[in-house]
C-alpha cells in the first residue's frame, strides 16, 4: 500500500499505518516530511526538545533520543503504536518511509486515507519544520 503523507495528521497516519502493518500489509509512506502535527508550533517543538532533559537530568547521554530526520521521526511514531512483541517487530519491518517520492514509486498512485490540514482548521507544524527546529541540518 502506497500512502502520501502530504498534509496528513501524523498521529492519525501512524495509527492507520500501524493497523495495516499488523494485518500483514507492506506499507510505503512517501513525502514523510510533509506530515503535520497539530497544535501551537512553539509548544510542539518545545515538547520534543525537552523530552531529552526530562527523562534523565543526571546524564543526558543516557536519556531517550528523538530522531531528527522526518522519515525516521514518523517511523518512530508508528513503532510506538505497535505492540512490543515478535508480531509488532515484524509489522515494524514492513513499514517504509521516504523523504519525497523515490523513482520506483513515481508512477504509482498514492492514497490519502486520513484527515489532512485542509479539514483540520487549526495551527500545525510540519515534520520538516519540527525536525529542523530539533537540529536536522539537511536542506530538502
Amino acid at each position: 500500500m502506497l500512502i502520501d503523507a502530504d498534509g496528513a495528521v501524523a498521529g492519525r497516519l501512524a495509527a492507520f499505518v500501524a493497523k495495516k502493518a499488523l494485518s500483514g500489509e507492506t506499507v510505503v509512506i512517501v513525502n514523510a516530511e510533509k506530515a503535520v502535527i497539530s497544535g501551537n508550533p512553539k509548544s510542539v517543538t518545545l515538547k520534543y526538545f525537552n523530552k531529552r532533559s526530562v527523562q534523565n537530568k543526571a546524564n543526558p547521554e543516557k536519556s531517550m533520543k528523538t530522531p531528527r530526520r522526518p522519515d525516521l521521526f514518523l517511523k518512530k511514531m508508528i513503532a510506538g503504536m505497535l505492540p512490543k512483541s515478535p508480531r509488532g517487530a515484524k509489522a515494524e519491518k514492513s513499514v517504509k518511509a521516504f523523504l519525497g517520492v523515490p523513482r520506483e514509486y513515481e508512477n504509482q498512485k498514492a492514497s490519502k486515507p486520513v484527515k489532512t490540514t485542509e479539514k483540520l482548521g487549526a495551527s500545525f507544524i510540519t515534520l520538516k519544520q519540527l525536525c529542523a527546529n530539533l537540529g536536522w541540518n539537511k536542506k530538502f
